[in-house]
């Protein structure tokens, strides 16, 4: 087996030793589908052979706006072995945020999943001067008949490659490890989005450092709903074909628990807001159940935590510890097992910080998550946690072909094969977070313990500086508020601010029940928000939160937002972390009023 030094090389050595029915599944008219090893690559090679007719050149950009789908790593694999480079476009992303990126990185041509994900780019059509022509992987709608179809442009590929037989593989061998392979745009918590330009050699060197840590294999089958145009499921994907995994796509993300029960699958990448949701079910069913049913759900999660960091340790779990979890795997651990699949063998988590108590709740159950660390900047990942070490509130340590120094500030830095080439077009900003010697400032503030376990503070610009001079993190503060069952998500305040207070939106559905069981008659949100009840319950949450924190952190006051923050709302990142930017200009007369109330207690209003 040759040696697998660019991306064009692993789609043959999945091609070469993972010959399958079923590399690839997709849920259509009600049924999985299956996709073969042999269905896929021929489906690579028309279409890279149908990009290179239509004239697509070595180092060009074409963009790449869909969804997750099996189009979507053909796709891929064709432009990259057409010694082009991808540029992935979140599909939930505007027309103008998306013309932007087509436009900043001089795409030549796209390919779209569907006629909604091609008219934001026919709308901007007369602001994209480099772009020549559109594939679009659905039939186009009404008026779109000047776009390529996806099934035409692989026959004319195929009839392309007739008289050119080894087209395909000449071209894949030309690209090199050093070649582009994407430029990936940062979500943008602040600011406009940087394209970021990985290789070739940053994607295999990542990748093969993953596989030795967590390695999986053809029989595990991969349930896939995060963003592909994200780094972190895409690498996790090239992973998985490496190992010869089988590949499932997820029909949406409201689907996805409905998909873990039908494809039932070994290993999983996902975001902690996924965690906090499953977790939020089982205090949901909790607080729904009559008393001495809650009562052993509570006490169950409880065993969870204290059985799983004794085992993670590598303690002695005694008898009665042991007694008393084999009675909370029956009453709560093995239903939860079970909605997940039944024989998931780990979670991969990443994206943003877990929860050490989720992460301990989940371990204790018998569900593993290994949580890991990285930036796009890293394509993406610097740092994970092997499956039989884990610490919990940990992202482990680094890959083994990666280097990790913490300067003096307490910021991480890493080095290594899979740091980018720089920021696309944007030379000042590559020098602000690359040294000259490699090193890639992530703008995490860190420390590492004695058995050189490395832990996340917060992030270095995100860090809230109060009035009097105080630094506080506000991510650790945040989970901690998450794991009370009333909160459903949580954005610190405090930037310059005299004290630090909290945005919270509530999980409606406990403080309904909390409500109802105080005699509460009018349960809407609107106005459980300034009911004293509420107040209370809210006032006694930020209590058993702040007794945990210094003084200077702890949280004097909140207020209660009546909806989710979201992606569609530009609330959120793709990969749900809160754009903190966003929220505090959306709110910020519920901010200003809250720091002019005179009260002293934790009040709280609706907005």
């Amino acid at each position: 087996m040759a040696e697998i030094r660019t991306l064009c090389d692993l789609l043959f050595h999945v091609v070469e030793a993972h010959r399958k029915p079923d590399l690839l599944l997709v849920k259509r008219a009600g049924a999985w589908q299956r996709i073969s090893t042999e269905e896929f690559a021929g489906a690579v090679r028309n279409l890279s052979c149908g990009l290179m007719a239509l004239g697509v050149k070595p180092g060009e950009k074409v963009a790449l706006l869909s969804e997750d789908r099996p189009e979507w790593a053909v796709a891929d694999f064709a432009i990259l072995s057409a010694g082009a480079a991808d540029v992935p476009l979140y599909p939930t992303l505007n027309a103008k945020d998306s013309a932007y990126i087509v436009n900043d990185c001089d795409a030549r041509l796209a390919v779209v999943s569907t006629p909604e994900q091609a008219n934001k780019l026919l709308s901007m059509k007369g602001a994209l001067p480099s772009l020549r022509d559109i594939v679009i992987m659905d039939p186009p709608g009404p008026g779109q008949g000047n776009l390529l179809r996806w099934d035409e442009v692989l026959a004319r590929g195929a009839e392309y490659a007739i008289h050119r037989p080894d087209l395909h593989r000449k071209s894949a061998g030309a690209v090199k490890p050093e070649d582009l392979a994407s430029i990936i745009y940062t979500s943008g918590t602040t600011g406009v989005p940087k394209g970021v330009m990985l290789t070739h050699r940053n994607f295999v060197e990542n990748a093969r450092g993953g596989m030795e840590t967590i390695a999986v294999g053809e029989t595990d089958l991969a349930l896939v709903f995060l963003p592909l145009s994200h780094s972190f499921e895409r690498l996790a994907d090239y992973c998985y074909f490496w190992g010869g995994c089988s590949l499932a796509y997820a029909e949406s993300l409201e689907k996805v628990a409905d998909n873990m029960g039908e494809v039932r699958p070994t290993v999983m990448a996902a975001v902690p807001r996924f965690y906090e949701k499953v977790y939020g079910r089982v205090l949901d069913q909790a607080a729904r159940a009559p008393y001495a049913k809650k009562a052993l759900i509570h006490w169950s999660v409880a065993v969870a935590r204290v059985w799983a960091e004794r085992r993670a340790l590598k303690r002695r779990i005694g008898p009665w510890l042991a007694l008393k979890h084999r009675i909370a795997d029956a009453l709560l651990f093995r239903r939860l097992r079970e909605r997940v699949g039944g024989r998931l063998r780990f979670f991969i988590s990443g994206g943003a910080p877990l929860a050490k108590e989720l992460a301990e709740f989940f371990y204790g159950c018998g569900i593993r998550i290994c949580e890991g660390y990285g930036l796009t900047e890293s394509a993406p990942v610097i740092t994970i946690n092997r499956l039989e070490e884990i610490r919990f509130g940990s992202i482990g340590k680094p890959l083994s072909n990666v280097e990790v120094a913490l300067a003096e500030d307490g910021e991480l830095l890493a080095r290594g094969p899979n740091i980018m080439r720089g920021y696309y077009k944007l030379p000042e900003a590559t020098a602000e977070v690359l040294t000259a010697d490699g090193w890639l400032k992530t703008g995490d503030i860190a420390h590492r313990d004695e058995e050189g376990y490395l832990y996340i503070t917060d992030r270095k610009k995100e860090l809230l500086v109060t009035a009097g001079g105080k630094n506080v993190a506000p991510q650790p503060i945040e989970n901690l508020l998450k794991t009370n069952k009333y909160v459903a998500q949580a954005v610190l305040v405090g930037d310059r601010r005299p004290f630090v207070t909290a945005l919270i939106v509530p999980n409606w559905a406990n403080v309904r029940d909390y409500a109802r069981s105080r005699g509460v008659a009018d349960l809407e949100p609107a106005r459980l928000c300034n009911h004293p009840q509420v107040k209370r319950l809210f006032g006694h949450v930020l209590e058993r939160t702040n007794a945990h924190l210094s003084r200077y952190e702890q949280v004097r006051k909140c207020r209660l937002l009546l909806r989710e923050l979201t992606l569609e709302e530009g609330e959120l990142t793709p990969t749900l972390k809160v754009k903190r930017r966003v929220v505090n200009e959306k709110y910020r007369e519920t901010i200003e009023a809250m720091y002019l109330d005179g009260s002293d207690e934790a009040a709280c209003a609706g907005q």
